[in-house]
Parts: C-alpha cells; structure tokens; sequence
C-alpha cells in the first residue's frame, strides 16, 4: 500500500511539475508556403506582379483620372551595381510600360509625378534548425529491419523486402523535384510608391535563395572617399 501511495506522490509531483516552466514553451508556426528565387525569370515574374498592383493602385487612387500620372523608377546608390538591381529596373520599367503607364526616364520633381523606389534586404540566418527527424522515423526503421529479417528467414523471394524503400526513396526524391528546398539566407524585396511625401503602393515580398547568391541582391552605398595630403 505504501509502495502505491509513493508512486501516486511522485506522479503527482512530476505532472504539477510540468504545469510551471520558468520561460514559455517554443512551439512552431503552421505550415506556410515561401518561393525561392533562382532564375532572372524569377525576377521578371516578380516585375509582372508589382506592376499589375501598381496598376490597380492608381485605377482605385485616381478612378476618374482621363491620365494617370506618370511614373518615375529611382534607384539608389549602388543597386546598378549587382545584378538584381540593374535587372529589375529594366523588367519594372518594361512591365509598367505594358501595362499602359506612363515612364518617364527622369524625375521633374513636380508634386504630381509618382516615385517608384525599390530595396533589397539580404537576411543570413546563423542559427536555424532546419533538419528534423519525420515523426515515425525511429519506428519506421525498426519496422524496416524486422522485415528484412522476416524476408531473408522466410520468404521465397527476400529480395522483395527492398521494394517498400525503393518507393519511399523514389517518393522524397519526387518532393526534392517540387520542393526546391529552405535555405538559412532570404531577401526581403520592397517597392513603393511616393506622391510627394505620401506612400501610395507599398509592396513586400520575402523569398528564399540559394547561399551563394547572395551578391545579386546586396549592394553599398558607397559614398566619396577623399584623401589629405600635406601640402
């Protein structure tokens, strides 16, 4: 009796236990869905997205407008020197023009004209567990080997026992095809649109990339350097 009672003690210790933890529980978001950018195509699908919103912007801003007004595509400092930035200049500026905006190539700086900015944002993740074991893993290995065993003990063909993971392998194989993969580096890809000093459009959008690409979207304000000498 003592014995029951000392083990109905300790388990009423360890389930109080777990209702109190000195930090909160990290528990994980749902399963979402985010693109990874790995082709030139990409940014020109990426183009055709935010000009098809610009467009609709300025029909709800500007719906009784007979001209809607004319655009000017800014770029920053630095970004004609990577690859994204140049490419995305002229894909937008193509993708607007098809839309039948108008794109002006310099800015009159009147309070009419619409000003089109654009921004890259390279994250490097140093410390995410992206790797985890499927729930079931363990079982299912252990499942595995008894049949192996089962097959070379008893079946006439054992051999058979290699089709279940010729098919699994065949079906994450598959995934591989359709799921490119999460990376540990993202860029966050902004565009927006300024009257004057009001925000028009505003359009964010985060992708993975691939680790070594990571040069096509950064970029420095490099500004003068200048060096004294005596005279």
């Amino acid at each position: 009796m003592k014995r029951y009672l000392l083990i109905t003690i300790v388990t009423l210790l360890v389930l109080a236990g777990c209702t109190h933890r000195p930090i909160p529980v990290a528990i994980s978001y749902s399963t979402t869905g985010q693109q990874k950018m790995q082709a030139a195509h990409h940014w020109n699908i990426l183009a055709g997205q935010v000009s098809k919103r610009v467009k609709m912007t300025l029909d709800v801003t500007f719906p009784d407008a007979t001209a809607k007004p004319s655009l000017f595509i800014k770029t920053r400092e630095g970004q004609e020197r990577n690859p994204f930035g140049k490419a995305f200049y002229s894909l937008l500026t193509t993708k607007l023009v098809q839309q039948g905006l108008v794109v002006l190539n310099r800015n009159d700086h009147s309070n009419k004209m619409l000003v089109v900015e654009y921004d890259m944002q390279v994250v490097h993740h140093k410390d995410r567990r992206l790797t985890y074991l499927p729930p079931g893993m363990f079982t299912l290995l252990g499942g595995g080997v008894w049949m192996v065993d089962q097959a070379i003990e008893h079946w006439t063909y054992p051999g058979l026992a290699a089709v279940p993971f010729l098919l699994a392998a065949d079906v994450d194989s598959a995934l591989d095809y359709y799921l490119p993969g999460e990376t540990n580096t993202e860029v966050i890809i902004t565009t927006s649109m300024i009257m004057g000093q009001q925000y028009v459009f505003g359009d964010s959008r985060i992708y993975y990339i691939n680790e070594g690409d990571y040069d096509h979207y950064e970029y420095e304000n490099l500004a003068k350097t200048y060096r004294v000498v005596n005279q």
